[in-house]
């Protein structure tokens, strides 16, 4: 008899970043750069991403001063989805939109993906770090 079992090479769990009920999405969603991602990324929820100021589209915050939030860039939110893209027919992504976005709530320190001090410092009275 053949061996029929269905094999997965990996698999995750959710994640759950928010610490508290009582969270609100950024209303419409975002649109996430897809020149800024590696081709077919999988970008899990907890994720800290900015605006560029220039384009309006979102991508990971990074930083190139330590504890100083990035000129250029904006509206600081938190990924509570996992978003995957999927590759175009020339090998690039395309721009994809989020609609779990924090904007306002709880969440926890450990589950967050490119946090830094700056970052939670441009989001504080909006979003409280647990």
């Amino acid at each position: 008899m053949a061996d029929v079992t269905i094999r997965r090479h990996s698999a995750e769990a959710a994640r759950e970043i928010k610490a508290s009920a009582h969270y609100t999405y950024i209303t419409g969603g975002i649109t996430l750069a897809g020149a800024k991602f590696a081709p077919g990324e999988l970008v899990k929820e907890g994720t800290c991403l900015v605006r560029d100021n220039q384009t309006g589209l979102y991508e990971k915050y990074s930083e190139t001063t330590a504890d100083t939030f990035e000129p250029g860039k904006s509206n600081p939110v938190i990924l509570d989805e996992s978003v995957k893209f999927n590759i175009k027919d020339d090998g690039t992504n395309p721009d994809v939109t989020a609609g779990q976005v924090l904007v306002h709530g709880a969440v926890y320190n450990g589950m967050l993906i490119g946090a830094t001090n700056a970052f939670k410092a441009e989001l504080k009275g909006a979003i409280r770090f647990i």
